[in-house]
């Protein structure tokens, strides 16, 4: 009896033995192959990537990009300076402007900067809409260090505001003054002088500073550079 009992139990044993791996193996099937693995591996081996934004993803803005010539060509001082073929770039680097959109005329693809179309100007086109607190920036290369005339051929009806030139920060030509020209459609010549401009490339920023009886600082064609007598 003993002995029958004994082996009775050793095949119960060994059955429910076989019986919990075949569970196993079924459980693990289930779950399928990529379960077995680390949750942080993937089928290679190598360590998973969490998802979301990651450094260098697309979400990793870098710095907005420098402001670059018009025409990807510095202007050349001495020389004459179309107003509308200030740098290009995003706003706050090439320009800043009051309106959201051109105002004016579509002479350069998208822009925030106002462009009028005139016939009287020296390209057929100028800037416009002048308020306070805008800006242009001109990349140029001075070819001779010296002071510098600046001629504006500029139009406004009624008295026109204040506007200065400036490099670096540093205000290069003090207040400059658009008077009453007689008409929006009138151009009239004023001029400033430069202190020193040294040799070599500089980036000259155009501030609109204050607005006259008018409503603007004026309409301005052009910026022509001529080296001041001694």
């Amino acid at each position: 009896m003993t002995l029958r009992y004994a082996a009775a139990s050793l095949a119960l044993l060994l059955l429910w033995a076989c019986d919990a791996s075949d569970r196993s193996v079924q459980d693990n099937s289930q779950v399928g192959p990529d379960a077995q693995l680390s949750d942080r591996q993937d089928e290679s081996g190598r360590t998973a990537q969490p998802t979301g934004d990651v450094a260098g993803g697309p979400s990793d803005r870098g710095s907005t990009p420098a402001a670059t010539p018009y025409g990807d060509r510095a202007s050349i001082i001495p020389g004459l300076i179309e107003a509308e073929h200030y740098d290009q770039g995003a706003p706050g680097v090439a320009y800043h402007d009051k309106e959201p959109k051109n105002q004016g005329a579509d002479y350069r693809g998208a822009t925030q900067v106002d462009i009028e179309k005139r016939d009287d100007a020296s390209n057929g086109h100028g800037i416009g809409w002048t308020r306070a607190g805008e800006w242009v920036t001109y990349t140029v290369d001075v070819l001779e260090a010296g002071e510098y005339v600046v001629e504006f051929p500029v139009a406004s009806n009624k008295q026109g505001g204040i506007f200065h030139l400036e490099i670096d920060a540093v205000d290069i030509t003090g207040p400059i003054e658009v008077p009453d020209t007689g008409g929006w459609q009138i151009l009239k010549t004023i001029s400033a002088q430069t202190s020193r401009l040294e040799q070599g490339p500089a980036v000259i920023k155009m501030v609109m500073d204050s607005q006259g009886e008018s409503g603007s600082i004026g309409d301005i064609d052009s910026l022509r550079f001529i080296r001041a007598k001694p």
